[in-house]
């Protein structure tokens, strides 16, 4: 695990680059979106992202979690700009700290939580394995489809 000091700089570097991703070609929030409590817009294809998320969520967490992994995908595929390769060592980090921007992002909008709040969220020991989980189950689905395919 990193030092204290580099998580607190990376966690710091994500913040910037999340309210950077977000500031850029967003459509406004209006009053009707009930999204207040958040500081800048969410693009249209990332609240669909977080209602399919809400939705598995009431299921189960993996479930969640899977919605964010395929989902994220095609996502970075439409808009590679938002992989931050400046601040990672290659794409696999990169597409990790965008992951957990979105998750901060996620319950920030689902459940009003302050930015500090969601980041605690994903400190948790129980998230943490529940997202290693939901990796390694995304990992193998893919190296499942490449295999049918070949």
């Amino acid at each position: 695990m990193a030092s204290l000091n580099k998580q607190q700089k990376r966690a710091k570097r994500a913040k910037a680059k999340a309210k950077q991703i977000r500031m850029v070609g967003r459509k406004p929030l209006t009053l009707d979106d009930d999204l207040g409590h958040l500081a800048e817009p969410i693009p249209e294809y990332t609240l669909a992202m977080f209602s399919k998320m809400r939705e598995a969520e009431a299921i189960a967490r993996q479930d969640m979690l899977q919605i964010l992994l395929s989902e994220l995908s095609g996502i970075i595929n439409d808009h590679p700009e938002l992989l931050d390769m400046e601040n990672a060592e290659n794409e696999a980090m990169a597409a990790t700290h965008l992951a957990a921007d979105m998750l901060i992002d996620y319950r920030m909008w689902a459940d009003g939580m302050d930015r500090e709040t969601a980041q605690a969220w994903l400190s948790e020991p129980q998230f943490i394995t529940d997202f290693g989980t939901a990796l390694d189950t995304y990992r193998q689905s893919l190296e499942a489809s490449e295999d049918k395919n070949d």
